[in-house]
């Protein structure tokens, strides 16, 4: 299959998961591909109902999530080349079901991101099938957890044992200090595409208020049981830094929070500490509001969750790679990555809470110089061309 045009055909979570880092963390896959001059379809198959709305709304109609998928597919020349297939509705919407049927009779490459698409039989004969595991130690704990209550094959080991390629986030998976089982499996380590040529680098802003920001779930799922140890999430991880921004009192801070399960935010003990906090809805419902909150940035502060941080698992943020590339510097908590994306200027690791505030230190003592540093970070280790090429030649196209 080298050096020829390929069709692929990209699952994910585009639209049931309607907000603006979602949408770019799938949209660069097949956006990437097709820069790269693959013929390249979008497919959303999750057996997922359209739960992930707002308050109020009725669960059994899909129509705003299509919508949402619809105006990311059409900004970006996908128009035309878009499945959403509705669980709650049984309807095909975009492709129609016979048009998507015929796509994946002549696919070359299917591309599972984050484990999103049931492998219904169309997709497991399209000859290579790649998963994309975007949540290292989850997904493994998942499959590992299910396997020992079960006689059979469960739902994520049928997933994952019917790709041809298992490729993670976790680039610290087999690593002496990584805690993450292999499930038996042959990993692959990637990291997120970045469109470089979508994420212009911008000036850094002249306005002493703007902060250090970032954006994140409170808690996305309650805490993981595994080896009779509780792995959580950023609610178990972010607290031991809510002190930054009052040790650095001349520098602002703030977080977009997003709530979707277990005790709430502690939004009051985030105020007395000099964090300002932000309305999702309001700073980032969609991909070009996403994008310009990042732009209007000084940069990134950003802790990650629990289980990432315990597990040695390498993971690096999606979120963090957009801000790189557009020029912001990022000071973000160590998970094992440093040894595979080296940190130094425009990328700052930590791993308690004296190092982060040196890290914002050693940044706002040059932050042309690390803003600089941080788009070359970006093309060295996420330009989608060559994340998704080294992708491509690992399974032989």
């Amino acid at each position: 299959m080298a050096d020829r045009r390929l069709r692929i055909v990209v699952g994910g979570f585009l639209g049931l998961l309607p907000a603006g880092g979602i949408a770019w963390d799938y949209l660069q896959y097949p956006l990437g591909f097709a820069m790269l001059g693959h013929d390249v379809y979008y497919v959303e198959d999750t057996l997922q109902w359209p739960v992930y709305q707002k308050a109020g709304s009725d669960w059994s109609d899909s129509s705003s999530n299509v919508a949402f998928l619809k105006d990311v597919m059409d900004a970006f020349g996908f128009a035309g080349r878009w499945a959403y297939r509705d669980q709650a509705s049984g309807k095909c919407f975009g492709l129609t079901l016979d048009t998507l049927l015929e796509v994946c009779r002549t696919a070359d490459i299917f591309v599972n991101v984050s484990c999103s698409t049931v492998l219904r039989e169309e997709y497991r004969r399209i000859p290579v099938r790649i998963v994309v595991d975007s949540d290292p130690m989850f997904t493994q704990v998942q499959y590992e957890n299910q396997a020992m209550m079960s006689s059979g094959n469960t739902a994520m080991q049928e997933l994952l044992m019917g790709h041809s390629h298992h490729f993670t986030f976790g680039e610290n998976i087999g690593a002496e200090d990584s805690r993450v089982p292999n499930c038996g499996l042959t990993w692959h380590s990637t990291r997120q595409p970045i469109c470089l040529s979508h994420w212009p680098v911008t000036p850094l802003p002249n306005d002493h208020a703007a902060a250090y920001t970032t954006l994140m779930n409170w808690s996305a799922a309650p805490p993981m049981q595994y080896a009779n140890e509780s792995w959580g999430q950023k609610n178990a991880e972010f607290p031991r830094y809510f002190s930054v921004p009052r040790r650095l009192h001349d520098v602002p801070f703030a977080i977009v929070v997003n709530q979707t399960t277990g005790a709430p935010f502690p939004a009051e003990e985030a105020r007395r500490n000099s964090w300002q906090i932000l309305d999702p809805d309001e700073h980032a419902p969609d991909w070009h509001s996403y994008r310009a909150f990042i732009q209007r940035s000084r940069g990134e502060f950003s802790v990650a969750k629990e289980t990432y941080v315990k597990a040695r698992t390498g993971w690096f943020s999606c979120r963090s790679a957009c801000y790189l590339a557009s020029g912001r510097p990022v000071v973000t908590q160590e998970t094992g990555w440093s040894r595979y994306i080296p940190g130094g200027l425009g990328l700052l690791p930590f791993h308690d809470l004296e190092t982060a505030i040196e890290a914002v230190k050693r940044v706002e003592s040059d932050p042309n110089e690390h803003a600089k540093g941080a788009r070359e970070t970006a093309e060295e280790y996420f330009d989608s061309n060559r994340v998704l090429q080294d992708m491509l030649g690992r399974v032989g196209a």
